[in-house]
């Protein structure tokens, strides 16, 4: 393994322990996920070359390849769906928003709407 195959796995170690120390006990779903994801990019991080085999098994030229699609293909998709997500969160703050501001609304005094129409 090369110097920079240790910062990677330093790096994803270190991502690992800090998104757990961030999630404990709140989303150990996503805690979960996320080691899975994080063991097999270190395994091809370790063994390059095994990316490479199930590349060419596949049918794919290169590992990076194979390791690149499906990622691109998944953010892609993460964007999209956190895009809806965020206009659904604007659509509904509007909904409160008004809501808030029709239970609050006060009727003018008299003398102001008298002074208006005058």
């Amino acid at each position: 393994m090369t110097f920079a195959s240790y910062l990677l796995l330093g790096l994803v170690a270190g991502l690992v322990i800090y998104d757990f120390a961030q999630l404990r006990g709140k989303n150990r779903r996503a805690l979960v996920l996320e080691v899975v994801v994080y063991v097999i990019g270190g395994f091809f991080i370790a063994f390059p070359g095994r990316a490479t085999d199930l590349a060419h098994f596949v049918g794919i030229g290169r590992g990076v390849d194979f390791l690149l699609y499906p990622i691109v293909i998944w953010l892609v998709r993460e964007s999209l769906l956190s895009r809806r997500r965020r206009l659904q969160e604007d659509e509904r703050m509007a909904e409160l928003t008004r809501a808030v501001a029709i239970l609050e609304a006060r009727e003018l005094p008299a003398k102001t709407e008298a002074a208006r129409q005058g």
